[in-house]
């Protein structure tokens, strides 16, 4: 084994290392019932347990006891984890204040069959409110929306950390990632179908969000918007790469625009379905409603079947991440750490030299093109590896994927075509639950987590 890199490994790893790989998926069935109910009882004390010495050791105790079938470890995860005794009806929780984002206040509405103690996780619909309305109000609108059908979601309803019109930013991007952070603390949420969407200034927030973090997401349903970020017109197309593995439907009107002007929401979507059918995207539907404007009444019935049918992967096979800002690098399997040079600068002037006018907006797409850092992310079963090519990064975190690959076998991460790991790696248990305690995204099994430096 050969291993030109340190590992993020817990406490204990020593002990981690000799304990049973997973073999070939089992049903839950084949267990004991002594064993499972032991591994039940460390998982409960586990997510109840305050110090990380104590975790680490229930951690180690665990791992021969592990179930053989992922999914039956993701239905022992929900069980185990410790909720808040969540009544029916509608509340207002607020997140904590993270980085650049504040607290946002949210309106959570708890269907009357949800449980706390049933261990069942729910599906999860964020929706963001439009200019001038509230998420206490924008629940109503889910509710009209999705019918007799709401009772099947937990739904959550952000308030607009601002009042004003729209802006492209990092807090943008992020409050609704907060909020799907902070309702799974609250909620057992299968984040398996976390569903964002938003009408207007909401809709706007939802591709925001999901350009830059589509690994959070099972689906998105911006209504009433358009792809509108730092890099303006092109931006409209430059990053949909980064969406092309997220289940997407669009809505839009066709006489969505100002008075006066050659460009608006509905040019601004056709672009969209042009660029998403070039590249050969596969979850995309878009929406355009005749004869209709800003204020149009998008379809129930699609919404409701889009909602039911969206399902994330956590890991997909593969991905690609554009992006002109550090903080935006978080693809699928791979964080961006360090860069090879400073964030790109919106606020300078673009100089591209063309012989035509016809050439400017390619030119200009190819400039924004060649300054952004890019990251693009494959898992290759055949061969048991995972590869990353990183451009213009200069350290990374990677996660390896606990369903992904074949833990039976050795496993090899390459970054930028050279080997940074070849050899066997055991589960790394303690990874693997420190992980969910801590961000309760219970869906997403990682692990082991390395740590790549240009030039090691």
């Amino acid at each position: 084994m050969t291993l030109p890199l340190r590992l993020f490994l817990a406490a204990l790893c020593s002990l981690l290392l000799t304990a049973p790989l997973f073999a070939d998926p089992i049903s839950a069935s084949s267990a004991t019932p002594a064993l499972t109910n032991s591994a039940a009882a460390l998982l409960h004390d586990f997510f109840a347990e305050p110090d990380p010495a104590a975790r680490a050791a229930l951690a180690a105790k665990f791992a021969p006891l592990a179930p053989k079938s992922w999914d039956e470890l993701r239905a022992m995860l929900h069980r185990a984890a410790t909720f808040p005794d969540l009544k029916p009806g509608v509340q207002t929780f607020q997140t904590k204040p993270d980085g650049v984002v504040p607290a946002i206040n949210y309106t959570l509405r708890v269907p009357p069959n949800y449980k706390s103690a049933a261990g069942q996780p729910w599906p999860l619909i964020v929706a963001c409110h439009g200019l001038g309305g509230s998420g206490e109000q924008f629940v109503g609108f889910v509710e009209n929306l999705l019918g007799p059908d709401v009772d099947n979601f937990l739904v959550a309803c952000p308030d607009s950390p601002d009042n004003g019109e729209f802006h492209p930013n990092r807090i943008t991007a992020d409050y609704p990632r907060a909020v799907l952070e902070d309702a799974r603390h609250r909620a057992n949420v299968d984040s398996n179908r976390a569903i964002l969407m938003g009408f207007s200034k909401g809709g706007y927030t939802t591709w925001n969000s999901v350009l830059f973090s589509p690994g959070d997401w099972a689906g998105a349903v911006p209504m009433a918007a358009f792809p509108l970020n730092q890099a303006q017109n092109s931006g409209i197309t430059i990053y949909l790469p980064n969406v092309l593995d997220l289940a997407l439907q669009v809505h839009w009107g066709e006489k969505d625009i100002l008075e006066g002007q050659t460009r608006g929401t509905f040019t601004a979507d056709r672009e969209v379905v042009a660029e998403m059918k070039k590249l050969g995207a596969k979850k995309f539907e878009g929406l355009e409603y005749p004869g209709q404007g800003h204020a149009f009444e998008p379809k129930a019935d699609k919404i409701r079947a889009f909602v039911a049918a969206a399902r994330r992967q956590p890991f997909p096979d593969q991905g690609h991440l554009i992006f002109h800002e550090l903080w935006q690098g978080r693809a699928w399997a791979v964080r961006a750490l360090a860069a090879a040079h400073a964030d790109f600068d919106f606020s300078k002037q673009v100089v591209v030299n063309i012989s035509s006018k016809e050439e400017f907006p390619q030119a200009v797409r190819n400039y924004y093109l060649k300054a952004a850092f890019d990251l693009q992310v494959r898992l290759r079963p055949a061969d048991n590896s995972l590869v990353v090519l990183a451009k213009d990064l200069k350290e990374l975190e990677i996660e390896l994927p606990a369903d992904k690959l074949d833990w039976t076998r050795p496993v090899q991460v390459l970054v930028n075509t050279k080997p940074i790991f070849t050899g066997r790696h055991a589960v790394d248990y303690a990874q693997l639950l420190e992980t969910s305690r801590r961000t309760y995204d219970l869906d997403r099994l990682v692990a082991a987590r390395l740590h790549w430096s240009a030039g090691q």
